[in-house]
């Protein structure tokens, strides 16, 4: 394939309706319009896929792959003259008659998955995001509202299908193709190949216990510090994040998915933290795992479908990540408080206020070494989430500068980085930062799979 015209799909181009929309991510602060590519294919089939990589390769133009438009850094949507092969549309959910696989299109989104799960009683341990991609999630690893649980949602795929460098479709498992395997559980989306199809092993949903606690600023240190530990040895049927906003409120939310004989005792584990220090709000209710689900999406739990627009591109943001292998010392919380304090004045209210997220670590996520798959971080004691918001183009420097600075002021407590939160800001050794002792492994499938690095962006995998 060597023209344009022989591309399949839904095929936009500049001047078509839609075309706009079509190549903006979800971020605002990048420039798509001295980015801007030639195509975006929004694949309906596999076959659409393969006809894109075909003739980007042949005509020798990048490509990028994209799902849910999530990328921090914008790279999957930002590749000026190339193509974009957008997997959005590929969206079919089909289960089993046991209901133990589900064999689901690549695109689909956190809500959309969780909303078609739901009707046949099933779930899935899910980003907290709603328009988060699948596709990107699993491949980098998929930390979530569940993960101490139900493991990573990586941990719950037993097949792929991907399109490789060359427009070959890939079956791939445990026993056929199994580096790739090994390295799309992890290993960071758009290196290898482009997903369509995956199945995964769901899990019985019914009720569950949720829950939103804030306490008082002058409660930071005290919080924190009990949080971490009472978190990491909670039974493994809670996972809770906690919310450091600049706004001056410390928020746990979370959601506890025992057996359903142990679900009246939510108010024993949760006891420890609602004692000294008291906090100032408490909510928390047993409710169907579906409307856990859209709350923590931050969507209607009655009428979720029109809570949300996809590919919001407005919101401007700068976040990164690290993390905390150990708990955080008193120095550390201490350090944390006082950059929250120090966040930089601005001219316009931003769309949410800045903070730092802590995404409690441990459970069923711990349980699999680090090199059983790509993702290297599994004994995290917190995944920690720095997130910069502004509004007026005159504070995005100054918020910028104040995320990262930050965030290197806490390495002495929270290293590395989490891949699904890509960063052009971690330095010379960012791949050592998202894969540390995996990187070696991920290089050699890499130079299996994609020799002449076709698959490729700032912070992709080099063959070398």
């Amino acid at each position: 394939m060597k023209h344009i015209d022989e591309l399949t799909g839904r095929v936009l181009r500049s001047g078509d309706p839609g075309w706009d929309d079509a190549r903006h991510g979800f971020g605002a602060r990048f420039d798509y319009d001295a980015n801007e590519p030639i195509s975006v294919v929004f694949a309906e089939t596999t076959q659409d896929v393969v006809n894109a990589v075909k003739f980007a390769r042949s005509a020798g133009l990048p490509l990028r792959a994209r799902c849910g438009r999530h990328n921090y850094q914008g790279y999957s949507s930002l590749t000026k003259g190339g193509v974009i092969v957008d997997v959005s549309e590929l969206d079919q959910v089909s289960v089993s008659s046991d209901r133990s696989t589900a064999v689901v299109g690549a695109g689909l989104d956190m809500l959309a998955l969780t909303e078609k799960l739901a009707e046949v009683g099933l779930g899935l341990p899910l980003a907290t995001g709603p328009s988060v991609g699948l596709a990107g999630l699993i491949q980098g690893g998929g930390f979530g509202i569940t993960s101490r649980r139900y493991g990573l949602m990586c941990d719950n795929v037993i097949g792929f299908e991907i399109v490789d460098a060359n427009g070959d479709v890939l079956e791939v498992s445990a026993t056929n193709h199994p580096d790739l395997f090994w390295a799309l559980r992890g290993g960071g989306g758009g290196n290898f190949g482009i997903l369509t199809r995956m199945t995964l092993t769901p899990y019985p949903i019914g009720f569950v216990g949720a829950f939103n606690i804030v306490w008082q600023w002058s409660d930071f240190e005290a919080v924190v510090a009990k949080w971490q530990e009472w978190n990491w040895n909670a039974p493994p049927a809670l996972t809770s994040l906690l919310s450091l906003h600049v706004d001056g409120t410390v928020k746990m939310e979370g959601q506890f998915s025992p057996d359903p004989q142990d679900l009246p005792t939510l108010s024993a584990v949760l006891a420890p933290m609602l004692a000294d220090p008291a906090p100032i709000t408490i909510q928390i209710m047993v409710v169907p795992s579906i409307i856990a689900a859209r709350m923590t999406f931050g969507v209607d739990p009655v009428a979720p479908e029109w809570a949300i627009k996809p590919h919001d591109d407005k919101q401007l943001f700068k976040s990164t990540s690290a993390i905390a292998s150990e708990f955080l010392p008193a120095e550390g919380i201490a350090s944390m408080k006082k950059w929250l304090e120090s966040v930089p004045p601005l001219s316009a209210t931003p769309s949410q206020p800045s903070m730092i997220q802590l995404l409690g670590g441990g459970g069923k996520a711990t349980e699999i070494p680090p090199d059983a798959t790509a993702i290297f971080y599994r004994d995290a004691k917190i995944v920690v989430q720095y997130d910069g918001y502004w509004t007026a183009p005159e504070d995005a420097q100054p918020t910028i500068d104040w995320v990262v600075a930050m965030r290197r002021s806490l390495l002495p407590y929270a290293h590395g980085a989490y891949v699904n939160y890509q960063d052009d800001t971690l330095g010379d050794d960012w791949l050592q930062q998202y894969y540390a002792g995996n990187l070696p492994r991920l290089q050699k499938v890499k130079r299996q799979y994609d020799p002449t690095n076709f698959f490729n962006f700032p912070q992709s995998i080099p063959p070398a």
